[in-house]
């Protein structure tokens, strides 16, 4: 973990050393690494503790059109012997036995076998790749209508419980709408699940924020938002969690966000935050 942490620091620091570009051009992409964490029963008598480095790829080919790519890093302890916990990324959280291992869609997981659990386990995760194109833009008298498609590459190591080894995919719409200072917005997503319900139970499932944002001024952002949808697996609780979010312009071409969730199911983590800066190019 400490390697992740360093790694993340180094990055992050050459980012900030880069040239600005000049204001006048707009960015055609930005890079952004995190630092995530989170923690959560999710329903059982062990904790679980999760940690994430993630690498995102932003590319703005138009000014309706954007891809996101992210590339994350995991590490997870859980602290108990019996049944395992599990925790993953707010995205795609998810609890079923498999084989004897707990396994997540698009987040890490924990090996149970016998009784026994693994104290940590760490290594690649699922690679994302989301889409959007603003169908309509946000104007006076109409709100930013944006499609949205998701897919999961099941480049995580399943045999160690970081992944289900399988593709995801699904379209999803978001909406928002300036009003002053304030942005209410939504945006949803519906998932098809690649694992097999019949080997995992795994379902269909649907994904929803929906919140308001206030824009303090051109630099400084702050948004409070619900997370929370159907089941992504047979036999486990719907996630719901509400999250507060801060985006922060602290340079011409660099900008951090940060957040804290609280889980109110056991199908989210208890508590969480993360921290990500981006620079633009």
């Amino acid at each position: 973990m400490r390697s992740m942490v360093l790694f993340a620091s180094a990055v992050i620091l050459h980012a900030l050393s880069l040239p600005a570009l000049a204001e006048s051009v707009a960015p055609k992409y930005a890079v952004g690494l995190g630092i995530e964490a989170s923690s959560g029963t999710f329903g059982t008598d062990s904790t679980s503790s999760y940690a994430s480095v993630p690498l995102i790829v932003d590319w703005y080919p138009t000014d309706r059109l954007d891809f996101e790519l992210t590339v994350p890093f995991l590490y997870q302890h859980t602290k108990n012997t019996g049944m395992a916990a599990i925790g993953g990324t707010a995205k795609s959280t998810a609890r079923r036995t498999m084989g004897g291992q707990y396994v997540y869609t698009g987040g890490s997981a924990t090996l149970a076998s016998g009784g026994t659990v693994d104290d940590s386990v760490y290594g690649l995760g699922d690679v994302t790749l989301t889409s959007g194109y603003a169908l309509i833009q946000d104007s006076d008298s109409t709100p930013l209508l944006r499609p949205t498609i998701y897919v999961k590459f099941p480049t995580a190591d399943d045999t160690n419980g970081l992944g289900t080894g399988k593709f995801d995919a699904g379209p999803g719409l978001a909406v928002s709408k300036w009003l002053g200072n304030w942005q209410p917005f939504a945006e949803g997503r519906y998932i098809f699940q690649g694992a097999s319900y019949n080997e995992t139970g795994a379902l269909n499932f649907v994904t929803v924020d929906s919140g308001v944002g206030y824009s303090w001024s051109e630099r400084f952002m702050t948004l409070a938002y619900a997370r929370f949808g159907s089941r992504l697996f047979d036999g486990m609780s719907a996630p719901l969690e509400t999250r507060l979010k801060a985006v922060w312009r602290f340079g011409e071409r660099t900008y951090t966000e940060a957040y804290a969730l609280k889980g109110f199911s056991d199908g989210s983590p208890d508590y969480g935050g993360g921290v990500t800066i981006f620079r633009e190019f």
